[in-house]
């Protein structure tokens, strides 16, 4: 990875990681226009991702409109971002850059406020028309929520995960692709059944050359193996798959799922594969950029598992015995029990099929002539407040 490692390339790429932390501090929105139209490429392959479904951004005009929702929304959770980009893993060779990075969000919420936004959101769903044990078990969820929430505090802290990649264009460092990924208490986005739209998966045709078939090729050995699922083949996979390199980066999608390493990652391939289910990504639509010896894509997948009611009792039974020996406070873990209990029994109130929508995206390099894996990041959906929240 020493050709990934260009001091002066990694020096720029933060001089603009700093801007874009400035940005997002000051929150101007007089800057904005300028900064993304100077600071994005508008080249085929432009992509940035925010949180939820409806957060893929194609052009300059839509990247706009996410930031400004970060910033301007009263109802939104994106108070006060850092990146930490001082802890970024970054790689860059003369024109191509990848940053990885995990930021906090702050927060202050009330506890009136908080109350108040319960209330009226539980009335909303016991008092409509139709009745139904899953209507309850949600308003109860909620509730159990609001109340383990409220119990840490007033003040937030919530982790996310960012990644960008960045191409240099007539001497300037801009972003081409961009994510950022929230935890969710749970299932935002469930459907039961294969009757699901199917736009959650569908990406818009992208431009295609050789090389692309090539990475393509790399993309579909990676599918096979989520396909089949074989933990005796995992090992075999890696090489085949990866670049077996400390600096491989991969990201899950639970907060503290940053993998460095071959162990690491190796690790959560092992277990995606015993307990994940059926993990499918668009390979053959996939925005793919190819920049020299590096390349970089984006996609829609989705996650497809079978969970009985047994394997929801277990489910329960386990996160309680873990919540009860964790270092919580007394009190904090019956608030947490009681709400994972309600949150496992209200989904599985809906039935043993989870068709869960997700986002997938990576880095490739080339190595003696051949495309693999340097980083991959997965990530679910969420809407509204984070699932992970930090205390200190």
């Amino acid at each position: 990875m020493k050709e990934y490692k260009n001091k002066s390339s990694i020096n720029e790429v933060i001089e603009v990681l700093d801007k874009f932390q400035e940005l997002y501090t000051k929150k101007d929105e007089d800057l904005l226009d300028d900064f993304v139209e100077n600071t994005f490429s508008i080249e085929p392959g432009l992509a940035v991702l925010g949180s939820t479904m409806n957060q893929w951004c194609f052009n300059i005009e839509d990247i706009k409109k996410l930031m400004k929702s970060h910033w301007n929304n009263e109802n939104n959770y994106w108070k006060t971002v850092d990146f930490k980009f001082g802890g970024a893993k970054i790689f860059a060779n003369e024109n191509v850059a990848w940053v990885v990075t995990i930021g906090n969000i702050k927060n202050t919420l009330s506890e009136d406020v908080q109350i108040e936004k319960t209330i009226s959101e539980v009335k909303g769903i016991l008092n409509k028309e139709e009745k139904s044990k899953e209507k309850a078990l949600d308003a109860a969820k909620i509730i159990a929520s609001t109340l383990k929430e409220i119990d840490m505090g007033e003040d937030y802290i919530w982790p996310f995960r960012f990644t960008s990649v960045l191409v240099k264009e007539k001497d300037a460092w801009k972003f081409h692709q961009m994510q950022f990924s929230l935890d969710s208490e749970s299932w935002p986005y469930r459907y039961t059944d294969e009757n699901y739209d199917k736009s959650i998966f569908e990406m818009c045709k992208a431009q295609s050359s050789e090389e692309i078939e090539r990475i393509k090729n790399v993309l579909q050995v990676f599918q096979d193996g989520y396909t089949e699922r074989n933990v005796d083949y995992v090992d075999d996979y890696m090489k085949k798959v990866f670049l077996l390199d400390e600096d491989l980066v991969v990201i899950g999608t639970d907060a503290e799922e940053l993998c460095l390493g071959i162990e690491a990652t190796r690790g959560i391939i092992e277990s995606d594969w015993k307990y994940w289910g059926n993990f499918k990504f668009n390979v053959d639509d996939a925005l793919i950029c190819a920049n020299g010896d590096v390349a970089y894509f984006t996609t829609k997948a989705i996650l497809h598992r079978i969970v009985s009611n047994e394997t929801i009792l277990d489910w329960i039974s386990g996160s309680t015995k873990y919540t009860f020996e964790s270092d919580k406070a007394p009190k904090q873990k019956l608030l947490v029990a009681l709400y994972n209990m309600l949150d496992l029994l209200c989904e599985n109130e809906k039935g043993e099929t989870y068709i869960t929508p997700m986002r997938f995206s990576g880095v490739l390099v080339k190595n003696d002539g051949k495309w693999l894996i340097q980083h991959l990041q997965y990530s679910d959906y969420a809407d509204g407040m984070p699932g992970v929240r930090i205390t200190v």
